[in-house]
């Protein structure tokens, strides 16, 4: 497959879901080729990262390469980029990083529904109703709980589906239940938008030690954006963010070409904590 195709094919995949209208026989054949191609773009990592470690502040250095070089790394309260005279540094932690509030617009963007994120939708609306009442912590951590019951089907990463199309088919990859969960929190009122970087020992691309593509949701607390993975289950140190939007194919421009240009040089647990390789 040559190079133009092989990135349309994984933006595609990845991103558009354009495997639609195909055979069952094509559609295997697009999932066997697909999983593939994310193994090719999976990012090593230098060490081993504990759990402990990945619990606790990590700063990377990283080296960038092609559409990697000059990338607008978000900037969260989870999460801060800096380029110095040694590289890129991305510090990933709980609450090391700082991010201006938004104001009222920002937030009604983020508690309207969208073509991938149905906030509006009945089912969707049922769906969200598991949330219960209490704190946005407590209600994020049962639609996450919630997302991951529904979505007990096999991982599939032939499509890009939107919320309402994950809900219904009750499967899908990290994307899916990315979407699902914040379209689910903006239903409860709940401003979320979703994250999309690498994640480490990703079980969505089958090795353990490695950075894969990955999608997640943060959700506004009234003073904070706070992380939630339903795809893994927590989130951690282990996440790193290219670009936080509305999940939309468009907010995820570029983002795999960047991927592909990273490399992970170091890894060094920070603010008292061990260095993170076991």
């Amino acid at each position: 497959m040559n190079s133009k195709r092989w990135w349309w094919w994984a933006w595609l995949a990845l991103c558009l879901g354009g495997t639609g209208g195909v055979s069952a026989t094509e559609r295997a054949a697009s999932e066997a080729e697909l999983k593939a191609q994310i193994q090719a773009v999976l990012v090593p990592s230098p060490y081993r990262l504990s759990p402990a470690a990945r619990r606790g502040t990590i700063r990377y250095r990283l080296g960038e390469r092609d559409a990697a070089v000059d990338w607008p790394w978000p900037q969260t309260g989870e999460q801060h980029a800096s380029r110095t005279t040694a590289g890129l540094e991305v510090t990933v932690c709980r609450g090391c990083g700082h991010e201006a509030p938004p104001d009222a617009d920002a937030l009604r963007r983020y508690l309207a529904p969208t073509p991938w994120l149905q906030s509006d939708d009945r089912a969707i609306a049922g769906f969200a109703r598991s949330a219960g009442v209490g704190s946005v912590d407590t209600r994020m951590r049962r639609l996450v709980a919630a997302v991951q019951e529904r979505l007990s089907g096999p991982v599939i990463y032939a499509d890009y589906h939107s919320a309402r199309e994950a809900l219904a088919l009750r499967a899908g990859d990290c994307t899916e239940y990315a979407l699902l969960l914040a379209a689910a929190a903006r239903a409860r009122g709940i401003p979320a938008r979703v994250a999309a970087g690498v994640a480490y020992g990703s079980r969505f691309v089958g090795r353990a030690h490695a950075f894969g593509p990955h999608m997640w949701v943060q959700a506004w607390n009234g003073e904070r954006w706070v992380s939630y993975d339903a795809g893994l289950g927590e989130f951690d140190a282990g996440h790193l963010a290219l670009v936080v939007g509305d999940g939309s194919p468009d907010s995820l421009r570029g983002a795999l070409r960047a991927i592909a240009g990273l490399r992970i040089e170091d890894a060094v647990g920070v603010l008292g904590e061990a260095r993170a390789a076991d």
